[in-house]
């Protein structure tokens, strides 16, 4: 996350992620799922602009050069970003108010992340705005509340995530690994993947564990990503199989592709293959651009 200002405010560019490994243990007493992760950054922004103002709070959202101003009737309630800033007012006791102009680049329903970051965004652009001088962590604690995934983005960098993904533990992995994202034409909702596994409550899913730290602990190493390759795995792909046939045939295009690994990233519907090279990751992005997808980017893992 970068945060700097400008003429209008706070400008905060809030990255996407993937999941490099996502391993499901069972399903908690309240009804969810207890996770193991690892999460990285990549260089995928959307951007977040605050601007301290007396008013009652504003939204603006701009996707695929498409405006939505949405001020005039009030911001909408199920955005994060919103949710984020409306929550953080409750607690500081500071009026919600203030205008957001969002700029949307991460595909939504991917896996990738966006609302979590926006969120994130938001929670920092405020903090600093409104004068309240939180910590990272006491930030962090607020945005569990909100999202899984908000905290993340808040502490920044790649992290070793447990519970529900919110209990984060900074992750050495290094920054520029280059990788190619694809979405296919329809997202995947991470309720409906997650209860795609049938898992009833207290029970635990099948299989060992301790493979994301395990990963972890390779890339730690400094083992090349080929040795690493069998522990790169979500257990959750197959669930997204049987809601959506495109994330098998994201599977079978790797496949044929010089990646080094690949997996659907989160709950889906993003699919992500991991490149030796940026030339190469940027060569495999302009064979997908010729197929059917919805978003294909070529990028790397940031800090």
């Amino acid at each position: 996350m970068f945060v700097e200002r400008s003429e209008n405010g706070l400008v905060v560019h809030t990255p996407a992620k993937i999941n490099l490994a996502l391993e499901v243990l069972g399903r908690q007493t309240d009804g969810y799922h207890a996770v193991e992760t690892l999460l990285v950054p990549v260089r995928l922004f959307d951007t977040l602009v605050y601007s301290a103002t007396t008013d009652p709070l504003q939204f603006s959202l701009r996707v695929a050069s498409q405006v939505e101003n949405t001020g005039l009737d009030g911001p909408p309630r199920d955005n994060l970003a919103v949710r984020a800033i409306q929550r953080l007012a409750a607690i500081s006791g500071h009026e919600p108010s203030g205008r957001i102009c969002l700029y949307k680049r991460i595909p939504a329903q991917a896996g990738l992340g966006g609302g979590s970051s926006d969120a994130a965004a938001a929670l920092v652009a405020a903090n600093v705005a409104w004068g309240l001088g939180y910590s990272r962590e006491r930030l962090s604690r607020i945005a569990a509340q909100i999202g899984t995934d908000v905290p993340f983005f808040v502490v920044g960098g790649a992290a070793f995530g447990t519970g529900r993904g919110e209990r984060l533990v900074r992750a050495p992995i290094p920054a520029g690994m280059p990788i190619v994202l694809v979405q296919p034409p329809v997202g995947l909702s991470t309720p409906k993947v997650f209860e795609s596994l049938g898992l009833a409550v207290g029970e635990g899913l099948g299989g060992g564990t301790g493979r994301c730290r395990k990963l972890m602990n390779c890339l730690r190493r400094g083992l090349p990503i080929q040795r690493a390759r069998p522990l790169i795995r979500n257990c959750l792909q197959r669930s997204a199989e049987k809601l959506s046939c495109w994330i098998a045939r994201a599977s079978d295009v790797m496949d044929r592709l010089p990646v080094l690994a690949h997996q659907m990233t989160g709950s889906g519907s993003a699919y992500f293959g991991i490149c030796r090279t940026w030339r190469e990751a940027r060569l495999v992005a302009s064979r997908l651009r010729m197929q059917p997808w919805q978003f294909v980017a070529a990028t790397q893992t940031c800090r």
